[in-house]
């Protein structure tokens, strides 16, 4: 209660407060305990003079009292009030209580009287004759009292007065002025504000606590220093991973540019297998880059996201198609079910998303020797968000113990020692993912036991985005097609039944070839045939190529339409020896849900708004990037190879500038429609020849500029656009991502010219009928 009272209160107010009403209450007590005594040695006093009067008085009037004689009682009683003033009345009786004589003062002086009874009996020979009553006014006497208390109560209020303010002067020296000082000097160090030592000169345990404030100091001020030298270590450390992310990316960039430019050369099987053992180490090493770089960001807290829509479908089955060749080498099964139900464009960070499930699923097939791979996308259930979604990569692999579990997230921590010697690894994939998707407020955790399978997942809210209805196609002509689904692997049956069953395809599925045959020819006899049949290339009980032949040898299904399914590593050729030409399509596995339906369109001539003439498109393409120049700005000479090689291997016309200057001098002199421009360059680096480029007043300063660099640090995009260049691209890229990127800054042109081209193709093919 007194704490609530004297909140936010100075010590020295609340020690007057304290002080002066404890020094009213003593002088109220005081003055109440000596009008008590007072009173009470008054009473004994006067009840002693009384009695020794009326005992005199008795003693002098006896014989009138007993002779009832009243004159001389009368002056008998004239006497004693002339003696004591302070008598009020007086009543002698006799024996038999009758009045024998009596007097009292007039009311005017009796008024406002303190009166006191005193009663006397008359005694003779101890023979009662009468009685004498005695009335006094003590109005004088508690007078006395009364101002004797009031001195009393103004002398104890004046020392206790006085008392009390040599004690605050005493605690505000000794308490209150030393607390001060500690305090403004710990709010001096709140603010980081230069201070001295603070001396404190009060009591022993205020001093010592000086000394813990002026520790407490020191202690600040050394980590003060501490966090500089922190601070100036992290930024050396920032910059040594930027440099060594420079150093070891431009040589990776080398390695994995020249391997992609061979590997779309005529290779024999043996060159091709180099090839890809090469191809895959190189991006090993990159992953493990890519990690320790992460890592350092998380650990400086420099992530940063992203919140743009994003396709979810493609985003999935690209992470997938990513791992699928290293899946099916294993002779693993990779599948994607994603939920229909969920919107096809979402809002988040694609990059991160991509980066975790691509992650979870190389653990998958890393720790997987057989079955299958199972990446399942669906709403959280009982989620109070609508926007919930569950990423999940299911396992067949070694499994994960519940002693492991506890630390698998953990950085530089594997399930066992081995783990690293068996199957490589730093031990920072899952830390780094948690902490990815943690920044993303999502939550993620595994369900495993040992010997059984892992299931990994994630949740995240991915708010739903209004879909282009421009990039909308339209599979409703599909909804009279059968299709009859035959595959050993049941995940695979349902996954692509369900893409099926979900666009109103009639579809009938088995395991077994020779059931499936059975099935074609009662559905034939029935006048119901199935217009599709869509086959692995591998069933439970036969071969894909045998299966397709003994369709291929009954002329009454050859308006069966064949589509094969293949893994990335087969060749058509090497399932198919014998060249069924039945076979009108191929599909790679993991199969995409909109290229089987793509697929099935164009296998039943189909128009619903895609291009079938595919060559026809790709011969258009090269003609357009025949007629398109590219300036590539870049100091290193293998960057430059590799640059120079992949833009030819798309098609584009490219020259090389060995700096800024240069780059600058040759767009003056000659026409380019776009500059990758490297950073980093001797006389003149990316970033100020973009700046200088956009200074111009020519059309040059349009121009746009991809930026090329093996910096991958927090901030060098935004250096980059800050720079007024329009894209980044981090060294080392694929070709593939390279002309994504090309023709997004050159669509409008690259557009214009294949609708040119179409033009002149369908005139001359008018001229030639």
């Amino acid at each position: 209660m007194l704490a609530r009272l004297f909140k936010n209160w100075p010590l020295q107010r609340q020690i007057i407060l304290v002080l002066g009403c404890t020094i009213m209450a003593v002088g109220i007590i005081a003055g109440e305990l000596v009008r008590e005594m007072e009173t009470r040695a008054f009473e004994k006093n006067f009840s002693f003079q009384t009695q020794k009067l009326v005992a005199m008085l008795s003693a002098t009037s006896v014989d009138a009292i007993v002779s009832e004689d009243r004159p001389v009682l009368d002056t008998i009683i004239a006497e004693l009030i002339a003696i004591d003033p302070d008598v009020n009345s007086i009543e002698i009786l006799n024996e038999y209580d009758e009045p024998l004589t009596e007097w009292a003062k007039d009311e005017s002086s009796a008024s406002g009287a303190e009166l006191k009874n005193y009663s006397h009996e008359v005694l003779l020979e101890e023979e009662s004759f009468g009685n004498i009553n005695v009335v006094w006014d003590v109005r004088a006497h508690l007078a006395d009292i009364s101002e004797h208390v009031k001195k009393i109560r103004i002398y104890a209020v004046s020392i206790f007065g006085v008392l009390t303010l040599i004690v605050v002067f005493i605690i505000n020296s000794l308490v209150v002025h030393p607390i001060r000082s500690i305090h403004s000097h710990l709010a001096k160090l709140q603010r980081n504000e230069p201070i001295k030592s603070l001396e404190v000169i009060a009591s022993r345990e205020l001093i010592n606590l000086g000394d813990t404030v002026n520790e407490l100091g020191n202690i600040l001020e050394l980590r003060k220093q501490k966090e500089i030298e922190l601070q100036e270590a992290s930024r050396a450390k920032s910059e040594f991973l930027a440099n060594m992310s420079h150093e070891l990316r431009t040589p990776m960039n080398g390695v994995l540019g020249m391997l992609n430019i061979v590997r779309s050369t005529q290779l024999n099987p043996e060159q091709k297998e180099a090839l890809k053992i090469a191809t895959s180490s190189g991006r090993s090493l990159l992953t493990l880059i890519n990690d320790i770089l992460d890592f350092s960001k998380i650990e400086a807290g420099r992530l940063e996201f992203e919140t743009i829509p994003f396709e979810l479908e493609d985003l999935v089955e690209d992470s997938t198609e990513v791992l699928a060749e290293q899946a099916h080498s294993k002779k693993i099964e990779l599948l994607c079910n994603i939920d229909r139900n969920i919107a096809s464009h979402v809002m988040g960070d694609p990059t991160r998303v991509k980066q975790v499930l691509t992650n979870l699923l190389g653990n998958a097939v890393k720790f997987t020797t057989e079955g299958e791979v199972i990446v399942q996308v669906e709403h959280v259930e009982g989620s109070s968000s609508a926007n919930r979604i569950k990423f999940s990569v299911t396992d067949t692999g070694v499994g994960i113990s519940e002693e492991a579990q506890a630390k698998v997230f953990e950085s530089f921590a594997q399930a066992d020692g081995s783990t690293t010697r068996r199957y490589g690894g730093t031990g920072l994939g899952l830390a780094i993912s948690k902490e990815l998707i943690e920044g993303m407020n999502g939550t993620m955790g595994v369900v495993s036991e040992l010997g059984k399978g892992s299931v990994f997942w994630f949740e995240l809210d991915l708010p739903a985005v209004t879909e282009n209805q421009n990039d909308h196609i339209d599979y409703s002509a599909l909804a009279s097609t059968r299709v009859l689904l035959v595959d050993a692997n049941n995940s695979n049956r349902t996954k692509l039944g369900q893409i099926l069953l979900a666009n109103d395809i009639d579809c009938l599925s088995h395991h077994s070839g020779k059931t499936a045959l059975d099935l074609i020819r009662t559905a034939d006899n029935q006048e119901r045939p199935f217009d599709v049949v869509l086959f692995n290339a591998s069933l439970s009980d036969m071969p894909g190529d045998v299966f397709a032949h003994c369709l291929a040898a009954d002329p009454n299904y050859d308006n069966i339409k064949l589509i094969s399914m293949t893994n990335v590593i087969e060749q058509i050729s090497d399932l198919y020896p014998h060249n069924n030409p039945r076979i009108s399509s191929q599909i790679s596995k993991p199969v995409r849900a909109r290229e089987l339906l793509n697929t099935l369109a164009l296998s039943m001539n189909l128009d619903i708004g895609i291009n079938q003439d595919e060559p026809l498109q790709d011969l258009l393409k090269a003609k357009v990037y025949s007629r398109m120049n590219i300036l590539v700005v870049e100091d290193n000479v293998v960057n430059q190879e590799v640059a120079l090689g992949m833009l030819e291997m798309l098609g584009f016309n490219a020259e090389v500038a060995d700096n800024g200057q240069e780059g600058i001098d040759e767009l003056l002199a000659n026409p380019y429609d776009l500059v990758l421009m490297d950073c980093q360059m001797p006389v003149l680096d990316g970033y100020e020849t973009t700046k200088q480029i956009r200074q111009m007043d020519t059309e040059l300063k349009g121009i746009p500029i991809i930026a090329l660099t093996a910096n991958a640090m927090t901030g060098d995009a935004e250096k980059c656009l800050s720079a007024g260049m329009d894209d980044y691209l981090s060294k080392p890229f694929e070709a593939d991502v390279l002309e994504e990127k090309i023709n997004r800054w050159l669509t409008e042109k690259v557009d214009a010219l294949m609708k040119a081209e179409e033009l002149d193709h369908s005139d001359s093919v008018k001229r030639a009928a």
